[in-house]
């Protein structure tokens, strides 16, 4: 039994960084605009970095109501270029991953588990000038394949990039 979920952790994985590879990048600037419209597309970063204008907190709240959602792409919006360090309980093996292999990777996540609640309820360096930022999340989730009730302890460390806050680390503990 532990060796066929071993196994299909290892294909999902697999195949997800398969996909990653093949996942168009997005071009906002190609999607259809509404004529009536008078806005012009923007393309993905300067929207990320308009929306991170309080600092860390705001980045913080925008991924604590994402993950209480399961919005994959709210939370993404907050990934820089680099390479983020996921380990989650009740998901894959922990790893580095690239945006889009984190895409697949939490989009699987929260297909198999339900959250029932996520809230920060902790945070360092959100306002001392420090480049690096830190915060905990208490969580309350179920499998969605047995529905047991767990609690965990979610890390997140935010990093400044290109003068905007980007997830760095996101680790789980219980």
């Amino acid at each position: 039994m532990i060796r066929t979920a071993t196994t299909l952790v290892c294909l999902s994985l697999i195949l997800a960084l398969a996909n990653g590879l093949a996942r168009p990048a997005p071009f906002p600037a190609l999607a259809p605009q509404d004529q009536e419209s008078d806005q012009t597309a923007q393309p993905e970063e300067e929207l990320s970095q308009k929306e991170d204008v309080s600092g860390p907190i705001g980045v913080f709240a925008d991924i604590e109501e994402g993950w209480r959602k399961g919005d994959v792409d709210r939370i993404l919006r907050h990934f820089g270029k680099g390479r983020v360090s996921i380990a989650i309980e009740g998901g894959p093996l922990g790893g580095s991953f690239s945006r889009d292999q984190s895409f697949y990777l939490l989009t699987d996540y929260f297909k198999y588990t339900i959250t029932k609640k996520y809230e920060f309820v902790q945070y360092r360096n959100v306002d001392n000038g420090a480049r690096k930022a830190y915060a905990i999340a208490e969580r309350y989730y179920k499998k969605s394949d047995d529905g047991r009730l767990f609690k965990d302890k979610i890390y997140v460390s935010l990093q400044v990039e290109d003068g905007r806050w980007v997830v760095s680390e996101i680790k789980s503990t219980r």
